[in-house]
């Protein structure tokens, strides 16, 4: 069967959930890491020529300082670039490892519903919902893939 029908048969028999229209996942921004934000800011403004689309946001909930990139507020799919606030952070250690690209986030309706659909298709929840001050306290939650990376949901009504 093929990839649109409501679900797909594997040659392994093994069937999987496809997203409903309600509950489909908008690519909203890819995750980056970078030392410092104000030399990530400088540096994506000389080599991509984004701009700064909101503030510089402490996250104390995700030991993250995090902003907004991209050519304009109408890019369909924006930059985030993430920098650890302390030693403590859970992007310290993959900033060490030099490991830049953190995570792509989907713009979902219904997070509970987006989360439960991803566990049942194997992802690992990796953080459970909670607000984000970046997204206007929309809440957020982060999921690892049976696929090994790491996915973002953000609550619909971002509108950067």
């Amino acid at each position: 069967m093929c990839f649109f029908h409501k679900t797909c048969g594997q040659p392994n028999g093994k069937t999987y959930a496809v997203a409903s229209k309600s509950s489909r996942m908008k690519l909203s921004h890819v995750g980056i890491i970078v030392k410092d934000i104000a030399e990530g800011i400088k540096n994506h403004e000389a080599l991509y020529g984004y701009k700064q689309l909101s503030d510089i946001v402490e996250d104390t909930t995700q030991k993250v300082r995090v902003v907004i990139m991209g050519h304009s507020e109408n890019d369909p799919v924006k930059i985030e670039l993430i920098s650890p606030l302390g030693e403590d952070s859970p992007v310290t250690e993959l900033l060490n490892k030099r490991q830049a690209i953190y995570h792509l986030c989907y713009e979902v309706t219904d997070i509970e519903e987006a989360k439960n659909k991803a566990r049942k298709n194997g992802a690992i929840v990796i953080s459970k919902p909670v607000k984000a001050p970046l997204f206007d306290d929309r809440k957020i939650c982060f999921l690892f893939t049976k696929d090994h990376y790491v996915i973002e949901l953000v609550e619909s009504g971002y509108n950067h």
